[in-house]
């Protein structure tokens, strides 16, 4: 039988060899190029993908148009406007399930926004959150501005100075009449240029304007909730109220990989810290503010954090030290600093591991961006924290990341866009610029706490010269603020904030010097501190006729207890009855005021306020409690006793002259002594109902330190 097989020929001496994968192995990653502009698109040109222009529009001189945003490619903008579309048309479906089933008088109102031209898919959101009537009502939140307590006009001391914030759009435009209800909801429909309404309208009024948010499937990053409506709204309102002051992330390139299910900036760790921490501002919730509450949901958020960070934390990630700043910066507000300090040591041992604060060779655009923004905010974090606990600064030198020019590389910085009510279209907020400005500052600042204070809380006074000398660096910084940022100019609580920084360290870098008499030619520390007083109480009043001091800001309270203890000091040195005094009793009800406003949002400001209110004669502490319109429980003081655990100072721009202990932690001792003294004796101790306690006053000013 003949083989019907071909025959094999003989085997070569020298096989090639065949290489064969290993299942370790992996293939190269094809390196995702960024998406072209829509001339290069045409031409069919290699694009640079630089932004605002790339380098072929430049060289062309010719029209430079992106319809992609920064991090995408044309098919995940594809992707993206097809969910915009499926979106809008269930907005138009959900608009007429609307109009057939509710109540004429709901669906008339509903009509009228409609003709006055406003967005449809803000419209059913806001009948589904049932929230509509509200809107729509002439409310505190859309008032012409708010009055001050007591006395409704500003202070006359405070023009006796060059103030620049005297002559601001934002003072004009809420210190003279412009109009009142119910004309000003008209008058706000007819406003030309959408950027004037950050002038004539709370910052708190306005919506988040980012598409990614409104079709992000957030439940799937946390196990606490499963509700994204709910979660979408607490996103907003971080990057709206807390990312701008404190923007630990990138917020484009977070958003995009959250949107793609990405881990690689991030995380359901990342994704449960700003959940946690925007907790705070859900104002729905009456106890937000009771973090140790297992039934609150800022608690769940908080301790899944800790719990995913407890489980990361040997793995130094980007998310992972993004998510420990974001965490103690929420114990913070919860009165824990003293505990959550181990945070912020941990992320900058994290950051160190990965190199976080030194560029490397091979680093990627995208990583190039968010190292930068993190490293600099980890920087920025640790400056102010010492600065205003008197500690050595942890970081003695700032990040070698260069910082570019905010209006040349918008995409490194990302912009947030808001709208105001009855808005026709969303306004950038000046995200690269603050965060730009408030770098440099921080700079300046931690070369300040690191000549004051090379031992935790001991002062080291520097020279009048070297003070002289920062005086100079930061009045150059000053100057060179960019347009937005400038004093004539600003108006969001962001932008307000960066000049209330810079007088506070003006005054903590000259008041050590007013008692000891010195006198310069160059500069008088008298002059200087009590100008630069004037300008943060100036820019604090502002702050409240325009937005309030009901939203929750983070910082808020560090700056109202500055404020506050100052003028009780200035008080207890005026003539009862004087204008000077009825004027620092003006000061101290509103600092009260807003201290009690920000603790409905977070512990530890509720904690200062009771401290604060004990320290007031019987008299201020009861026309406090009126203008608060709070109601004494029992109890509450003694809760503080279980939970606070804070080592920040209370009252005090500088350790100058003092050497008492000021802290938190000082005044919840305090207050559990007095409680033992009234279980021995009724001396010293006032009953103001039968189940309620009251403590004699807490001294304001003390003159032993105290263990």
């Amino acid at each position: 039988m003949s083989n019907s097989l071909r025959p094999l020929l003989p085997n070569s001496p020298n096989p090639p060899r065949l290489e064969i994968p290993s299942p370790t192995q992996h293939r190269a990653k094809r390196t995702a190029t960024a998406a072209a502009c829509e001339a290069c698109r045409k031409r069919k040109s290699k694009c640079s993908a630089e932004r605002p222009r790339c380098s072929v529009c430049i060289e062309r001189q010719t029209p430079c148009e992106y319809t992609t945003l920064p991090t995408e490619t044309h098919l995940r903008a594809q992707k993206r406007k097809l969910t915009d579309l499926e979106m809008k048309c269930q907005a138009y479906e959900d608009l007429f399930g609307i109009l057939r089933s509710r109540p004429d008088n709901e669906t008339a109102q509903v009509l009228n926004r409609l003709r006055s031209g406003d967005d449809v898919q803000t419209i059913v959101s806001a009948v589904q959150d049932g929230d509509l009537l509200l809107q729509l009502a002439f409310k505190p939140d859309l008032r012409f501005r708010y009055e001050f307590p007591y006395l409704r006009d500003m202070p006359l001391h405070l023009s006796q100075w060059h103030n620049p914030y005297l002559e601001s759009i934002l003072y004009e435009k809420t210190g003279i009449l412009w109009t009142l209800p119910p004309a000003y909801l008209d008058a706000l429909k007819n406003v030309e240029n959408e950027v004037q309404k950050m002038y004539l309208v709370p910052y708190h009024t306005v919506e988040l304007d980012d598409p990614r948010i409104s079709s992000m499937n957030v439940s799937s990053w946390t196990k606490v909730s499963s509700d994204n409506a709910m979660l979408r709204v607490l996103l907003q309102i971080y990057f709206v109220f807390d990312f701008p002051f404190h923007p630990f992330f990138h917020k484009d390139l977070f958003l995009e990989d959250m949107l793609a299910g990405n881990r690689r900036f991030c995380s359901p760790l990342l994704v449960n810290a700003i959940l946690g921490a925007a907790w705070h501002g859900y104002s729905k919730m009456k106890n937000r503010a009771e973090y140790w509450s297992p039934d609150n949901l800022g608690y769940r958020f908080l301790a899944e954090a800790r719990r995913l960070f407890e489980l990361e934390q040997a793995n130094s990630t980007i998310t992972a030290i993004q998510a420990a700043a974001i965490i103690n910066s929420t114990c913070n507000l919860n009165g824990i600093d003293e505990i959550s300090w181990v945070y912020t040591y941990k992320a900058l041992e994290m950051a160190q591991n990965i190199s976080l604060f030194s560029p490397t060779p091979d680093e990627s655009r995208e990583w190039e961006i968010v190292a930068g923004t993190t490293a600099w905010c980890l920087f920025n974090s640790q400056a102010l924290a010492t600065f205003h606990t008197f500690q050595p600064p942890i970081l003695k030198d700032p990040p070698s990341r260069a910082l570019p020019d905010a209006d040349e590389a918008t995409a490194f910085y990302g912009e947030i866009r808001v709208k105001y009510p009855l808005g026709r279209e969303s306004i950038p907020t000046h995200n690269g610029q603050v965060f730009r400005a408030v770098s440099m500052f921080r700079v300046i600042m931690n070369e300040i706490t690191q000549v004051s204070f090379s031992q935790p809380r001991t002062f080291s006074r520097m020279s009048l010269g070297a003070a002289i000398d920062f005086r100079a660096r930061l009045l150059t910084w000053y100057d060179d603020l960019p347009q937005p940022l400038q004093a004539r100019n600003i108006a969001l609580p962001s932008q307000l904030k960066i000049h209330i920084y810079y007088h506070i360290i003006l005054i903590s870098l000259f008041e050590p010097f007013m008692q000891i008499g010195y006198i310069h030619t160059e500069a008088n520390p008298s002059t200087i501190v009590n100008h630069s007083k004037a300008c943060f109480e100036t820019l604090l009043r502002i702050y409240y006729q325009r937005h309030g001091f009901e939203s929750v800001d983070i910082t808020l309270v560090q700056l109202l207890h500055l404020l506050g203890f100052s003028a009780l000091r200035d008080m207890s040195l005026a003539k009862k009855g004087s204008e000077a005094h009825e004027t620092l009793r003006s000061t101290i009800l509103l600092c009260g005021k807003g201290m009690w406003e920000q603790g409905q949002n977070y512990y530890a400001s509720e904690v200062v306020f009771r401290l604060f209110k004990q320290s007031l004669d019987p008299d201020d502490a009861q026309l406090l409690r009126e203008v608060t319109e709070m109601e004494e429980t029992d109890g509450r003081l003694d809760h503080m006793i279980r939970e606070v655990r804070s080592l920040w100072p209370i009252g005090l721009f500088s350790m100058a002259e003092e050497t008492a202990d000021r802290t938190l932690n000082h005044f919840i001792r305090w207050w559990e002594q007095s409680i033992q003294d009234k279980a021995q004796s009724s001396s010293g101790m006032e009953l103001d109902s039968p189940n309620v306690i009251i403590a004699a006053r807490y001294p304001h000013r003390l003159s032993v330190a105290q263990d």
